[in-house]
């Protein structure tokens, strides 16, 4: 082997084991970089699976604490539908009284909110068809047995009403229908109801 032939050799002995060193190099950085950005995705998979879970956990309460609200709503609606339902019932079972205690009913009624004037008293078709002839009279009767001076005769005009009556005079009306009395005494007695319901 020549002089040339041995530096060849060296040289290409010498690249080559550098080569092999590179490589080498090459490939321990390589890894370090593949573990690197290993580590990098495993810590970013553990935030965005922590806050994956934060965020779910937010919105299951919220969705919980809707859900509850939305509960309480429906419960209250239902409680409010049945107080009215309540009321319902007991405006038609007062319409529904027999003649005789209507009448009587009604009589009282007028009597008590009459006044010292001269006035008429108003009623549906259908309760001026329940009463008798004796109605007014013994309304009028009334009247002057509490020691008021008024008087009261029927009206020709009937109302639209479930039950009750209007008295007229010249300057004002008195409503005494039962939808117009409920409505009145609906706050007062709605937490009675409540209670006798809901107990």
């Amino acid at each position: 082997m020549t002089g040339t032939d041995r530096i060849k050799a060296k040289i290409l002995e010498d690249a080559e084991s550098r080569a092999s060193q590179i490589l080498e190099q090459a490939k321990a950085e390589a890894r370090e970089i593949v573990e690197s950005a290993l580590k990098e995705a495993e810590r970013k998979r553990a935030d965005i699976l922590g806050k994956a879970e934060s965020d779910g956990m937010e919105l299951y309460r919220r969705l919980l604490s809707e859900a509850n609200l939305e509960g309480r709503k429906e419960i209250l609606k239902t409680k409010q539908e049945l107080i009215e339902s309540a009321f319902s019932l007991a405006l038609d079972k007062l319409c529904k009284l027999p003649d005789k205690d209507y009448q009587k009913l009604l009589e009282n009624m007028a009597a008590e909110a009459a006044t010292d004037e001269e006035g008429e008293i108003l009623l549906s078709e259908k309760d001026r068809n329940r009463i008798e002839k004796d109605f007014i009279k013994n309304i009028n009767k009334r009247i002057s047995s509490s020691g008021k001076n008024g008087k009261l005769v029927l009206s020709r005009d009937s109302i639209k009403t479930a039950g009750g009556f209007v008295i007229r005079y010249d300057d004002m009306e008195i409503n005494n229908t039962f939808e117009v009395l409920f409505e009145m005494l609906k706050p007062r007695l709605e937490n009675d109801v409540v209670r006798i319901l809901f107990s």
